[in-house]
């Protein structure tokens, strides 16, 4: 990433600027070379040779035609815009060869992958919140609706999603609150589609009884969150490892 960005790689297209009478047809470029290739940022000279390369394959065109693509993939302007806005910080990074590939394909397809990549974080966020409901409802003493029925639940109320992310915060509050940094680690794990205590383990220099042991400070600490809920006040009192 270049520590001052360049004007095309934000999401406003650049500005016009008419052709000179006596302009001959674009010569074939060499390719440009990205951030992460060249493992710095930019030099002021690279910066100017990205916008003439850019304006000769007419930026703000291609850059239209992605911002179509990402309306069609989202259905929705602002985050079309933000998908696009990524695409042209990631082109920045990676480079292309206007051989191999025109401007506006080489924009729709870093579109297309900062989509499914952003998809891929929505799935996984979300069986991480329905882990958590099920969790939570199990010591409500409600385990007999099923992960599914939640599953349908969250995809038809907004506001369940909203909801789990609010005691996914609480709890992360609470854990901060008692210095508790093996549930703290759980979470994280968890949040990340990581279920596995031994990876976990593995991943933090920590042993697995260590999150063993968490699992029952945070059943204590669930519920009560969930007496706080109800109106009853209830601090369980321990050490946290």
């Amino acid at each position: 990433m270049t520590d001052a960005a360049p004007p095309w790689s934000a999401r406003e297209p650049l500005a016009e600027k008419p052709a000179p009478a006596s302009a001959q047809p674009a010569q074939p470029a060499a390719p440009l070379i990205g951030t992460d290739v060249l493992g710095r940022p930019l030099t002021g000279d690279e910066k100017k040779h990205w916008d003439r390369v850019l304006r000769q394959h007419d930026f703000n065109g291609a850059r239209r035609y992605a911002l179509l693509f990402g309306q069609r993939l989202t259905r929705n302007v602002a985050r079309a815009e933000d998908l696009v806005g990524r695409a042209c910080l990631r082109l920045v990074r990676w480079g292309w060869d206007p051989s191999e590939v025109t401007l506006a394909k080489r924009l729709c397809r870093l579109v297309w992958s900062e989509w499914t990549h952003e998809k891929k974080e929505d799935r996984r966020r979300r069986n991480a919140e329905e882990k958590f409901l099920a969790e939570m409802a199990v010591h409500e003493g409600t385990h007999s609706r099923s992960t599914e029925q939640y599953t349908t639940q969250l995809e038809q109320e907004t506001e369940d999603e909203e909801h789990a992310k609010r005691q996914i915060e609480r709890l992360r509050a609470a854990f901060v609150k008692k210095n508790d940094a093996v549930n703290l680690l759980w979470l994280q794990f968890t949040l990340e589609g990581v279920e596995d205590l031994s990876i976990m383990a593995h991943k933090s220099g920590r042993s697995v009884s260590e999150f063993y042991d968490a699992a029952d400070r945070r059943k204590r600490l669930t519920n009560a969150l969930l007496a706080e809920d109800n109106g009853v006040k209830h601090d369980p009192e321990e050490k946290p490892r």
